[in-house]
């Protein structure tokens, strides 16, 4: 009878949490709001599962409707996979396939762990508790709890880890440590009203005063059931009052208070018989029935036992059945009708092999569960097998695929490598033949321009030579002669000029913006010599770089270009002011010569060797030259170089 009362009370420790989680309209209601408004189908999904867990412990159909519905919604949603991973554990223990249930939850675990979801591994773990605990496996059960507890400090959920002392609780009621469930029940406790939740507050103190009752500390027990019924009382839940009227019958029954004790019980068994919980209701009425014989009351004792076993029968309630007929059986005894007695003793002993009958079937389905899965698991290894073998060959062929391709792979940058070699060696060769042929021009033009120097310009100048002494013993004899030979003995000067510049641009392999500077610097000197009265200008804008690169032809042909235009506005245009500009003009380079001389209409003049010779060396440019004239405003001549 002890182990009988340690499972009722215990059913009652379980009946009032989940009483006190009953499915209210109004939650229900908001969260068919929040399924509605929610613009996700995670956000969908959460409140599908959430309304399939309002639903679990009253319409079970509608809690695997929502569940599948919500099964649709999941993706690839690890948040909302664990939620419903721990929906669908949940309801595989409520129908005692624990094997299922654990299969669904512990592949999840790792997963959280590595994304570091410690809610969800806490909530994953205290539902591998629920189910260790619901089958058996108490250590198991407690191993769970602890690691729900754990990770549940992680995110500081000090709720959480009330619910958890809660559970953890159960598991050592039910293992008859009853010390241990008090001191897990206090701790709840105290979490739940630090926290303020009046609700959960409740529910641990009826759990504490239904142990504190187990081990015969009754005024404790009393004291949180009193203070259990004046919540009900209070919130106006007249059906919950049942469960501390109970408990406050058992303690003063303990404390030997028969009157109060026989009080509270018919008041609960009253209760219970309103609300139609009649399993509730056999129980207690197999308490008062003890209590009625602690006093020796046998009338009232047979008719409550009796009015008890008759429901019990109706309802089919065969564990309660077996209890109230061992006490009627006691009852008769305790009467001297031993007929009748024997009677439901022998009612007793046939329920307790039906239900150790009913228990064995349960077994053997459990241990056919197993074994179905044992076998199926079998299979499952065997067709690994299979497919490791299988893959075996897969992952053979397939390296040997990539050992050929990575051979084929090295050969081919092999192959390349070599072509890049010849093609940079071919390269090289190609750049040192034309470093030798550049060098071999260089030679020549070196060897043409010391000949022009040295013979051309040594007979120039022994004709200036000629010419000098020539005049100086004509002296004033002939003034026609002498004319004559000044403007011969000025051409064999301009002439070894002119020698000289090509010899300049001959010389040099590149001619840069700066040695154009100096060599008109240089023009420009001597220009001003013979024309003192024009001011010359020359300048370099800023934004062009004196690094800036010709060939030596083109540097050539860009600096006659502008030592004609130069020339022409000295001797044609009677200018005071001439300019010379080297600028930026886009991508090229402008050279500009500006006189502020009489100008000319270019249509009424005869273009003569200068001016042909201007425009033959601006198309050696790859340019053409540019002429803007108007009288008595002045003359602009320029052309554009691009440089590449």
């Amino acid at each position: 009878m002890k182990q009988t009362l340690l499972i009722l009370l215990c059913f009652f420790v379980f009946s009032l949490n989940k009483a006190l989680a009953q499915t209210s309209i109004s939650k229900i209601d908001s969260l068919k709001v929040a399924y509605s408004n929610s613009k996700t189908d995670s956000a969908k999904a959460i409140s599908l599962i959430n309304l399939a867990i309002e639903y679990r412990f009253s319409n079970v159909d509608s809690t695997h409707y929502y569940q599948k519905k919500a099964e649709k919604l999941v993706g690839n949603n690890l948040h909302v996979t664990a939620h419903l991973k721990i929906l669908k554990a949940t309801l595989l223990r409520d129908a005692a396939q624990y094997n299922k249930a654990l299969n669904e939850l512990e592949p999840i675990i790792p997963k959280l762990l590595s994304k570091k979801e410690y809610k969800l591994v806490a909530l994953s773990y205290r539902a591998l508790a629920n189910i260790y605990h619901q089958s058996g496996e108490y250590s198991k059960s407690i191993e769970s709890h602890l690691k729900s507890i754990e990770y549940g400090k992680k995110i500081n959920d000090r709720s959480f880890t009330a619910h958890a002392y809660v559970n953890m609780g159960f598991v050592y009621f039910d293992i008859g440590d009853y010390a241990k469930a008090i001191d897990l029940y206090k701790k709840a406790l105290e979490l739940f009203t630090d926290i303020g939740d009046e609700v959960n507050e409740i529910a641990a103190r009826n759990n504490l005063s239904g142990a504190y009752a187990k081990t015969d500390e009754y005024t404790l027990s009393i004291e949180h059931a009193k203070k259990v019924l004046a919540y009900f009382e209070k919130t106006k839940q007249e059906r919950f009052k049942s469960y501390p009227l109970v408990n406050l019958g058992l303690a003063y029954k303990g404390l030997k208070k028969y009157s109060l004790a026989e009080q509270y019980f018919l008041n609960a068994i009253k209760i219970k018989q309103t609300n139609a919980d009649y399993k509730d209701m056999v129980i207690t009425q197999t308490y008062l029935t003890e209590l009625y014989l602690v006093q020796n009351k046998l009338e009232q004792a047979e008719k409550v036992a009796v009015a008890g076993y008759n429901l019990a029968e109706e309802k089919s309630m065969l564990p309660q059945l077996s209890d109230i007929s061992y006490v009627l059986a006691t009852v008769y005894k305790s009467k001297g009708d031993f007929k009748k007695a024997n009677e439901f003793l022998e009612i007793n002993k046939n329920l307790k092999e039906r239900l150790a009958v009913t228990e064995k079937a349960k077994e053997i389905f459990r241990l056919q569960i197993k074994y179905e899965t044992a076998e199926k698991e079998n299979q499952i290894l065997q067709q690994q097998a299979k497919l490791t073998n299988r893959n075996f060959w897969i992952f053979g062929l397939a390296a040997l695929a990539v050992i050929i391709g990575l051979m084929g792979f090295l050969f081919y940058k092999q192959q390349v490598l070599k072509n890049l070699r010849q093609k940079r060696d071919n390269e090289l060769k190609l750049a040192l033949q034309q470093i030798e042929n550049q060098n071999k021009l260089q030679e020549q033009r070196l060897s043409i321009s010391r000949d022009l120097h040295d013979n051309i310009g040594a007979q120039l100048s022994f004709i200036i030579s000629a010419i000098d002494t020539i005049k100086y013993y004509v002296k004033d004899q002939d003034e026609n002669l002498i004319g004559r030979l000044s403007n011969i003995g000025s051409f064999a000067k301009e002439t070894i000029q002119e020698l000289r510049d090509t010899i300049w641009a001959m010389n040099k392999q590149g001619i840069t913006i700066k040695d154009l500077e100096s060599r008109i610097a240089n023009f420009i000197e001597k220009a001003k010599q013979s024309q003192s009265d024009t001011q010359i200008e020359f300048q370099v804008a800023d934004d062009v770089s004196e690094e800036e690169v010709f060939t030596g032809i083109q540097g050539l042909n860009i600096f006659r270009i502008i030592q004609e235009a130069t020339n022409n506005a000295f001797k044609y245009a009677d200018a005071n002011r001439i300019e010379i500009l080297i600028s930026k003009e886009n991508s090229a380079l402008q050279f500009q010569v500006k006189d502020d001389g009489k100008g000319f209409e270019e249509s009424e003049i005869e273009p003569g060797n200068g001016l042909l010779n201007m425009r033959k060396r601006a198309l050696e440019l790859n340019s053409e030259l540019q002429m803007q004239s108007e009288m008595w405003k002045g003359t602009k001549v320029w052309f554009n170089v691009h440089n590449n």
